[in-house]
C-alpha cells in the first residue's frame, strides 16, 4: 500500500517538474537578455555564467559593463538573471 503512494507521488512529481518546464519554456520563447548599463557594475558574474557566451563585457561612457554581444544565440535562459547581483540584467522581447 505505501509504495503504490511513493510511485503515485513520484509520478505526479514527475509530470509536475515536466510541465513547469514546458510552460517556462514557451514563456521565454521570443525574448533576449537585455543589460542596463547604469546599473552594471561589470563584475563578470553574468558573462562567467553564461553557456552559449552571448554576454561579454565593454568600457563605454559609463566605465566597464557586460553588453549582449551575439543575441541571436540568447535563448532566454535567465541564467545570467540569477548571477547578477544587482539585478541588471531583464529579459525583453525579441526585435
Amino acid at each position: 500500500m505505501t509504495v503504490n503512494v511513493v510511485y503515485i507521488g513520484t509520478g505526479m512529481m514527475l509530470i509536475l517538474l515536466i510541465t513547469s518546464s514546458l510552460y517556462r519554456k514557451q514563456k521565454r520563447k521570443g525574448k533576449v537578455v537585455c543589460v542596463v548599463e547604469s546599473i552594471c557594475t561589470g563584475c563578470r558574474r553574468c558573462v562567467k555564467k553564461c553557456a552559449r557566451h552571448v554576454l561579454e563585457t565593454a568600457t563605454g561612457e559609463t566605465g566597464i559593463h557586460a553588453v549582449v554581444k551575439y543575441p541571436d544565440k540568447c535563448s532566454a535562459c535567465g541564467d545570467c538573471l540569477g548571477k547578477c547581483k544587482f539585478n541588471a540584467l531583464k529579459l525583453v522581447e525579441r526585435i
